[in-house]
C-alpha cells in the first residue's frame, strides 16, 4: 500500500512539475516582456526629450530668421523707396529715365503675411509636458517557500523553486520624477 501510495505521490510529482515548467516558461517571458517594455519606454521618453529639444531649438532658430527676414524686406522696400525717389530728381536731367515705382501694396501684403505667421505661431498649443518615466516596483508575492517543501525529493530534483527566482514586479508611473524635472 505504501508502495503504490508513494508511485501515485510520484506521479502526481510529475504532473506537479509538468505544469510548474509550463507556468514558470509563461512566468519568465512575461518577467522578460516587462523589462523589455520598461527599457523601451526609457528609450522612447529619451527620444521624445531629445525631439522636444530639438524642436525648441528649431523655434528659436525659425523665429530668428523670421525676424532677419523682415528685417530685409523692410531695407530692401526702403532701398526702392530711395531708388524711386533718387529717379525722379533725375527725371529732366538723365538721358533716359526709367519707369519705375515701388509695389507698396506687394511690401503691405509681405508685412501682413509675415503678422499673419506670428500670429498662428503665437496661438500654437505649448509643448506637451514631459512623459513621466515607467518604472518597475518589486511585489511581494506571499510567503516563501516552507523548508518542508523543499525537503520533498521530487521538488529538489526538478527545482521547483515555487518562482522564487523570478522576481514579481508591478509596473507603475513615476509621477514625482516628472513633477521635479517641472519644477526645474
Amino acid at each position: 500500500m505504501a508502495e503504490v501510495l508513494e508511485a501515485k505521490v510520484e506521479e502526481f510529482m510529475a504532473k506537479v512539475a509538468k505544469v510548474y515548467r509550463h507556468h514558470r516558461r509563461i512566468l519568465v517571458i512575461q518577467h522578460v516582456s516587462e523589462l523589455k517594455f520598461v527599457q523601451d519606454a526609457v528609450e522612447l521618453a529619451r527620444n521624445l526629450t531629445s525631439l522636444r529639444q530639438r524642436s525648441l531649438r528649431l523655434r528659436w532658430k525659425l523665429e530668428e530668421l523670421n525676424e532677419r527676414v523682415q528685417r530685409q524686406v523692410e531695407e530692401l522696400w526702403r532701398a526702392e523707396v530711395d531708388v524711386d525717389m533718387k529717379l525722379r530728381a533725375c527725371g529732366g536731367s538723365c538721358r533716359a529715365a526709367l519707369s519705375f515705382s515701388v509695389d507698396h501694396d506687394g511690401y503691405r501684403a509681405l508685412r501682413a503675411g509675415a503678422a499673419e505667421i506670428e500670429r498662428q505661431r503665437s496661438e500654437e498649443v505649448p509643448p506637451p509636458r514631459d512623459i513621466p518615466p515607467i518604472k518597475l516596483r518589486p511585489t511581494l508575492v506571499g510567503p516563501t517557500a516552507s523548508k518542508a517543501y523543499k525537503r520533498i525529493p521530487t521538488v529538489r530534483r526538478e527545482l521547483l523553486t515555487q518562482f522564487e527566482d523570478i522576481g514579481q514586479n508591478q509596473l507603475f508611473v513615476d509621477k514625482s520624477e516628472n513633477v521635479a524635472s517641472q519644477e526645474s
